[in-house]
């Protein structure tokens, strides 16, 4: 029984006939016969001295018995990868990659500066971001990406909260940008301001509940005239026209190349929203050596 049970492949057997339901949809994901997995099934059956698949001509089925262990079985290959890049990152050797689903305001933002620090610490590790999805920590849990960025107050409505795990990486206020010598740079008051069309990035606030509750409270209410899917974009046209924008305040105020003072400016009035940037990853998994040295990276760029 340990020479079975010490060979990873009888486990991956064993989950890929469980999630696929079928010796052949299993043998097409392992690139082996579905001779291969039938005996290997029956091989740890013996060894195991119980059934794990109930076998029709039309299903596969798994039984009681394999509900209890498919957990373990599935934390017991994700150990075994985990060790084996471990492994690679020791001995300073390519890690692999990961994906990283983000909102479109975190990718310009920590997302961007962790890459930077991570360039640096482990530029062997591959790292594809996909910006903007429509639910990110749907993504997360259904294996679509390895971690997630996003901001908490979204987080916290998340119907996947509870299966996920979040740690705090960046806290920033959103203000009202807009250009140089502005006309709104007179204004006295917060309506006169939005009297001009104000642009967001539409895929970090079309569901943010702390942007909903502010435009409630304006008047008139605070209504987004565009909408871009991308933070550098509408930073753009409102230093290019008469379009205010929100932005985090630690983005605004910076010097231009050469030294030259910002197009940009912060206007006077507050938005009364402050967020925090969270990064997170699956509960149930120890984090992969690999979106631990992402992590590190994105928390290394916020003191660097």
């Amino acid at each position: 029984m340990r020479q079975i049970m010490s060979d990873l492949r009888f486990m991956e057997n064993f989950v890929a006939v469980f999630r696929h339901g079928s010796f052949r949809g299993a043998a097409n994901e392992l690139g082996i016969t579905q001779s291969a997995v039938t005996k290997r099934i029956q091989l740890l059956e013996g060894q195991l001295g119980m059934r794990l698949f109930n076998r029709t001509t039309r299903a596969v089925e798994p039984t009681d018995s394999a509900r209890a262990l498919i957990a373990y079985a599935e934390s017991a290959l994700q150990s075994a990868d985990a060790f084996q890049q471990e492994a690679r990152l020791l001995a300073g050797g390519d890690i692999g990659g990961i994906r990283v689903g983000s909102i479109a305001l975190a990718a310009e933002t920590v997302v961007v500066g962790g890459l930077a620090q991570l360039a640096r610490t482990h530029p062997n590790l591959d790292v594809e971001v996909l910006v903007g999805g429509s639910d990110i920590y749907r993504d997360l849990a259904t294996g679509e990406c390895d971690v997630a960025v996003g901001d908490q107050a979204n987080f916290e409505m998340s119907p996947y909260a509870a299966s996920l795990r979040m740690e705090r990486v960046h806290e920033d206020q959103l203000v009202f940008v807009h250009r140089r010598r502005h006309p709104a740079s007179r204004a006295r008051a917060l309506s006169e301001l939005l009297l001009y069309p104000l642009a967001i990035p539409s895929r970090y606030f079309n569901e943010n509940r702390l942007f909903e509750a502010m435009a409630a409270q304006t008047d008139p209410p605070a209504t987004p005239r565009y909408r871009l899917n991308s933070l550098s974009a509408c930073l753009s046209l409102a230093a290019t026209s008469d379009v205010v924008t929100l932005a985090p305040r630690s983005m605004v105020g910076r010097p231009a190349r050469g030294g030259r003072r910002p197009a940009i400016e912060i206007a006077e009035f507050e938005t009364g929203i402050d967020y925090s940037m969270v990064l997170v990853t699956l509960a149930r998994n120890t984090p992969t050596p690999a979106v631990r040295a992402f992590a590190e990276a994105i928390a290394a760029a916020q003191v660097s």
